[in-house]
């Protein structure tokens, strides 16, 4: 869902987990580097109270959800959240006054509620759980113990070959709480019920396997046993514990009342009051399934719905971008034909300096979306010549820095301007040019290697002949090769092609090599036995090696 943007500058993102026992809040920021966590709360709304027994939402616990969405709201107003999701599991989809509750949200939060479904839920969990473990592959099964339903995601195969599959089994702490009226202590008829009852419910539901071993284990409760039994045991960054352990622990959890719990095992009195029998669900799938350990990555529907909407703002702001950048190509174009300037020298350089760019991003590791500014300064590098082919380069600078070229606007058009009034003179003279520039330290450390690369491109379209078809960038021991493709074969003088190549030795030190030759028609291919994707070249080929210049 959309909010209305107060900085868009920013993009904050929203997410709301509304579980059985819990509804769980986090805002988060999303970076060049990832997902940074703003605030996140839990507030013990239990859905799930008589929902399972009586089919209804009450009153009360109704009034309690919208407080909490309310609050939630006011957060996400408060840090200037841009989109957001929340989400409500088995408690919601189960009763059957869901829609007033939704409604209800709808109209005195301003905070539009999805009800998912139990294969939805799995899929979210299991996305998170994959996230977690990063580069590492993540156990083949995946359990999560709500309120009122545990998710289990199995795994077969391994990499392009992995299937997953999930299930939702109707056994929740609060839901087998309420069902069964466990409220405090349970005696050993009471948790061999809970017992026989999940068993069966496991075996008619999943598919039989083998000993999986281990499992990863999310939700509350998992995360309250991996503190209690895992005497700090990780398998990587995420706490685990053993089935042995837990089934050691039994007695003393579900033989104490609540307040014993809590005292016990310093948890609150809503964990208090379901961990007993968490316990002895995680105890019996961790046997039918045979887990001898669990693993709890901390990570829930919460984090998976945070990591979605991350994934699709990145992609809107890449589309934005996109066109944000023709925009500007488009304007920079526009500029140049009112002025009566030929661009076809310009677009030629954009796009052989394009291609270098692209082709050296692990050598100048420059942030892509100065990409188009250097498309931009080659595009324009020529536009003085209007007035006068003599010091042409300043000219340029000038109607550049003062000409109506919308969307170029603060440093980007100071950096345009510098790259155009450094794409020819001296090195040496460069360097002084754009140390005295109005630009922070490490905009000018930019400048200096995309102009680098625009001087580069200048000097590869000698002539102004726009002979050169493609470029292909390889690396050969220090020296970065340019292997040109034109149109009429090794005829240029390779010298002249590497005029401008000194400020790219000396800003991105590496030698440069240049191959010339004139592409394999396709047929040609063909005929010699060839595939026509090689792209091979034919006829005598030159070889030049630019010095580094002291």
């Amino acid at each position: 869902m959309k909010i209305e943007e107060t900085d868009v500058t920013r993009t904050v993102l929203g997410a709301i987990d509304a579980g059985s026992n819990a509804i769980r809040m986090v805002v988060a920021e999303l970076s060049p580097t990832g997902v940074l966590r703003i605030e996140a709360e839990r507030v013990p709304v239990r859905l799930g109270h008589d929902v399972f027994t009586r089919g209804d939402l009450d009153t009360e616990t109704i009034e309690q959800a919208i407080a909490a969405f309310v609050h939630f709201r006011e957060v996400f107003d408060r840090h200037g959240v841009t989109t957001y999701r929340a989400v409500a599991t088995s408690a919601v989809r189960s009763a059957e006054n869901s829609e007033l509750l939704c409604h209800r949200l709808h109209h005195e939060a301003g905070i539009q509620l999805d009800v998912i479904d139990g294969d939805e839920e799995a899929r979210l969990v299991r996305k998170a759980v994959v996230q977690a473990f990063g580069e590492t592959v993540p156990p083949r099964c995946v359990l999560d113990l709500g309120g009122g339903s545990l998710e289990v995601n199995l795994r077969d195969g391994t990499g392009a070959a992995t299937v997953w599959r999930g299930f939702s089994l109707p056994i929740g702490t609060v839901r087998l709480v309420e069902t069964f009226g466990l409220h405090g202590a349970i005696g050993d008829a009471e948790a061999g019920m809970v017992r026989r009852y999940t068993a069966t419910v496991a075996q008619s539901v999943l598919p039989p396997r083998g000993d999986l071993g281990v499992a990863a284990c999310c939700g509350g409760n998992a995360e309250a046993l991996a503190r209690m039994l895992g005497d700090g045991e990780t398998v990587g960054p995420h706490p685990c514990f053993e089935l042995a352990a837990l089934e050691r622990a039994l007695p003393d959890i579900i033989g104490a009342d609540i307040e014993g719990r809590m005292q016990k095992f310093g948890v609150r009195r809503d964990r208090a009051e379901v961990l007993g029998v968490a316990a002895l669900l995680v105890a019996t799938v961790g046997r039918q399934l045979g887990i001898h350990r669990f693993i709890a990555p901390g990570v829930g529907i919460r984090e998976a719905v945070l990591l979605e909407l991350a994934e699709a703002a990145a992609e809107e702001k890449a589309r934005s971008e996109g066109a944000q950048d023709k925009a500007l190509l488009t304007a920079a174009r526009t500029f140049a034909n009112r002025v009566d300037h030929d661009t076809t020298h310009g677009e030629q350089v954009r796009r052989l300096v394009r291609s270098l760019f692209a082709q050296l991003r692990d050598v100048h590791q420059l942030p892509d979306d100065l990409g188009v500014l250097l498309e931009v300064a080659a595009l324009l590098h020529d536009v003085g010549e209007v007035v006068h082919t003599r010091g042409h380069h300043k000219h340029s600078e000038y109607m550049i820095r003062w000409g109506r070229i919308p969307g170029l606007d603060g440093e980007a058009r100071e950096m345009v301007a510098l790259m155009v009034r450094c794409h020819r003179k001296a090195v040496s003279d460069v360097r002084k040019f754009i140390a005295e520039a109005d630009l922070p330290k490490d905009r000018r450390s930019q400048v200096r290697k995309l102009t680098a690369l625009l001087r580069l491109a200048d000097g590869l379209d000698s002539g102004h002949r726009q002979r050169i078809e493609n470029l292909v960038v390889s690396r050969a021991g220090q020296s970065i090769v340019l292997d040109l493709v034109t149109r009429d074969g090794p005829t240029i003088d390779d010298a002249t092609l590497l005029r401008k190549a000194d400020m790219f030795e000396e800003e991105l030190g590496h030698a440069l090599q240049i191959t010339v030759g004139r592409a394999v028609p396709t047929a040609a291919l063909a005929g010699a036995g060839g595939s026509a994707a090689t792209g091979a070249q034919a006829g005598p080929v030159n070889r030049v090696t630019a010095r580094r210049l002291h």
